[in-house]
């Protein structure tokens, strides 16, 4: 499962892309799930990528996983499974330093906070839509 995605609407189709930030700036790589005219095959059986400008597109859009977690705002990264059931590697959405070392989570950068939780303590899980300029 992609835990955080982005997807670009170009030419009325939904893709999913992966933005790049270059000197003449931001560009798109579209990622078609089948063979698409003007795209370029990843391997035999695809996935077919093509290189736009983001301005090309209708749409560029930030896709997370969101839900709580004991009562805590939480974006979805990662997850692993083992004996015992599967963990998710969660992060704080809340924006309170203070709360979010109060419940454990680990500061990983400026405002960035994560921990690994049981995935049956996560509620609501849904897909969380950004649009992107």
């Amino acid at each position: 499962m992609r835990w955080t995605t982005y997807r670009a609407r170009w030419r009325g189709e939904e893709l999913r892309a992966t933005p790049e930030q270059r000197f003449d700036g931001l560009w798109v790589w579209l990622v078609a799930p089948r063979a698409t005219v003007g795209f370029d095959a990843v391997t035999d059986d695809g996935p077919w990528v093509r290189q736009v400008p983001a301005a090309d597109c209708d749409v560029l859009l930030l896709v997370r996983t969101a839900g709580t977690w004991r009562g805590l705002p939480v974006h979805v990264h990662d997850e692993r499974t083992g004996d015992g059931g599967g963990d998710l590697l969660v992060e704080y959405a809340g924006g309170s330093t203070p709360e979010a070392a109060a419940a454990g989570f680990e500061r990983v950068a400026r405002g960035v906070h994560r921990r690994w939780v049981l995935r049956d303590e996560v509620r609501g899980l849904r897909e969380d839509t950004a649009l992107l300029d």
